[in-house]
């Protein structure tokens, strides 16, 4: 019984060490992902041959640029929900121009911040289908895999990692897909293919810097389970 409650206190620990990084990581990746909001119009013109949607008018580039600007510059701490009133302009405004990839991604991420994490998953599902240009970056594929795990209970398995693993093989180096690949092989207690994954992402946190420490912490302790094929209690 010791035993067990030993390895139940370890799991508990390497997992507010991973979730300690995270809460950068995240943040990172989510400024990628917004910040490639800005030109996805264009992308999905091209793509559908319609240049001139509500998009092009004054007032809704004025809407979301200021959207978009507030995107970028949130912090990583900030619990603010967005007003309902702005998720329901960008809910019509992504109905009523559905092939516009740019109005479904910004739907996604006031959906993610309001903790709407099924609605923000499918208008970022959306999103991608419309615009190739978001189907191709991995900050927004990422936090769209974030997003479905959210809604499945923070769980990473299944759809989550199968877009994790698209951001991976677009850029290997991602900061928040490498988090989340981790994340994700720990859950499965691939211990090895974690720590690998989290040594890859360690050269791109600052040096002696907390989140440093706690993610070497997390691989040691990754490392050590890896050897020994031990299994935390659940």
């Amino acid at each position: 019984v010791n035993g067990v409650a030993r390895r139940r206190v370890a799991c508990v620990l390497v997992v507010a060490l991973v979730a300690f990084v995270l809460a950068v990581v995240l943040y990172r990746g989510t400024q990628d992902g917004a910040a490639a909001v800005a030109p996805l119009a264009d992308a999905t013109a091209a793509s559908t041959g319609s240049a001139n949607s509500v998009v092009g008018s004054a007032a809704a580039d004025a809407d979301y640029a200021a959207l978009e600007s507030a995107l970028r510059n949130r912090s990583a701490a900030s619990t603010k929900t967005p007003p309902p009133l702005a998720r329901e302009d960008l809910r019509r405004q992504a109905e009523h121009n559905p092939r516009d990839g740019r109005a479904w991604a910004l739907l996604a991420y006031a959906e993610f911040d309001a903790e709407a994490y099924a609605a923000a998953a499918a208008a970022f599902e959306k999103a991608a289908a419309v615009s190739s240009k978001v189907a191709a970056d991995p900050g927004v594929l990422c936090d769209w895999a974030d997003a479905l795990g959210m809604a499945q209970g923070g769980a990473l398995t299944g759809r989550p990692l199968e877009l994790v693993s698209r951001a991976l093989a677009l850029r290997p180096l991602h900061p928040k897909a490498l988090e989340m690949a981790g994340s994700a092989a720990y859950e499965q207690r691939q211990f090895a293919m974690a720590a690998d994954y989290w040594r890859r992402l360690l050269p791109q946190l600052a040096p002696r810097s907390e989140q440093q420490r706690a993610l070497e912490q997390a691989i040691a302790r990754a490392e050590r389970l890896a050897a020994t094929s031990l299994t935390p209690a659940r």
